[in-house]
């Protein structure tokens, strides 16, 4: 059960689905910016991103705001964590942080690393919506990178406003990491009328009628899926644990407003398969609008313990190490032999800092 329960957690409230269910799981995303300077900040940031010039792009990130806001959130830790500091030794505490920790150049290398490791060269990035952050700290962007081979890479991005400029704030996906405020919502039964529906979608695999399995799909999904491409999901499950013999909801999940993601594990004469439906209502009825039937990975379908949690769209990679940085000593040449010419000196190791 634990299985199939990551698996569906990471398919429905993550960005790894297709962009129908995407829009579903964040309803709160519309495509209009704040205002245009928004948008051509956001338009100006993304193609530095995708061209690999993360130097440039690091000059549109407002990098004093976010030393700020590690500052008072390291500060209000200390303070929770040790009461009995005084004003004063909070302040000398800070100044430390700020001269070594928290350096200028320290945390713009810290945020440099961050966005070599995302490796966003060579997408093609799309926005998908804006909207408000929490406590009117700006906004979030949420943007969508296609790979070459089509595989989608979710990024979610907070920008804000200062004076007449728009900068990109990484503290406000970095806050909304930390509140958690993307949970997965409590299981509910399903109703009836999605507890039919999953048979006879069902029920159309058992008798080998996939293109009437298909047509149950909402108008959205046949939009964007093909059949062909479903056609071939339904094979590579056959191809895998035979013909559906039997299914069971093993869970069902709020994942929006009027919306349900269910986990249906569905069982073949070689096998068993943990499957993804999606339902939304309209009026008095539930739509399919979406199913998943591809294997899982090797990290959700592990036995051995809980899956390792795929990437929010609200969390960020920003895990700066504060430690201070140390030079790093030049190791001693060895010796040459006596009748070798000499090497030619070698230049100094770089000193840099530590990967974040």
């Amino acid at each position: 059960m634990r299985t199939t329960t990551s698996w569906l957690v990471a398919l429905l409230i993550l960005a790894g689905s297709p962009p129908a269910l995407r829009a579903a799981a964040a309803p709160l995303f519309a495509p209009e910016p704040p205002e245009p300077a928004a948008a051509a900040l956001v338009e100006a940031y993304l193609p530095l991103l995708a061209s690999g010039q993360l130097e440039l792009a690091l000059q549109l990130v407002d990098l004093r705001g976010l030393r700020q806001y590690l500052l008072d959130r390291r500060l209000n830790d200390l303070r929770a964590k040790n009461p009995e500091l005084t004003e004063a030794e909070l302040q000398d505490i800070s100044a430390q942080l700020q001269v070594n920790e928290l350096n200028p150049a320290r945390l713009q290398a810290i945020q440099l690393d961050t966005l070599r490791d995302a490796d966003y060269a060579g997408l093609a990035l799309d926005v998908v919506g804006y909207a408000p952050a929490p406590e009117g700290a700006g906004y979030l962007v949420s943007v969508v990178g296609r790979a070459a081979d089509g595989r989608e890479k979710p990024i979610l991005l907070g920008v804000k406003k200062l004076g007449e400029d728009w900068l990109v704030a990484p503290e406000i996906v970095e806050e909304l990491g930390r509140r958690s405020v993307v949970a997965a919502a409590q299981p509910v039964p399903p109703p009836a009328p999605v507890a039919a529906a999953v048979d006879a979608f069902w029920q159309r695999w058992q008798t080998g009628e996939l293109d009437e399995a298909y047509a149950l799909h909402a108008a959205e999904y046949r939009q964007a899926v093909p059949l062909l491409a479903f056609l071939q999901q339904a094979q590579e499950l056959i191809a895998d644990i035979g013909a559906p013999a039997a299914w069971k909801i093993v869970q069902c999940r709020p994942v929006a407003a009027g919306t349900l993601g269910l986990g249906v594990d569905v069982q073949g004469p070689n096998g068993a398969r943990p499957t993804i439906m999606v339902f939304r209502k309209q009026g008095e009825s539930w739509l399919l609008i979406n199913s998943q039937t591809r294997k899982p990975t090797a990290a959700h379908a592990s036995p051995a313990g809980p899956a390792a949690p795929a990437a929010s769209p609200f969390r960020t990679d920003l895990k700066p190490d504060l430690t201070p940085v140390l030079p790093v000593a030049e190791p001693a040449p060895a010796p040459a032999p006596a009748a070798a010419r000499p090497a030619p000196a070698q230049p100094d190791a770089p000193i840099g800092p530590d990967a974040p």
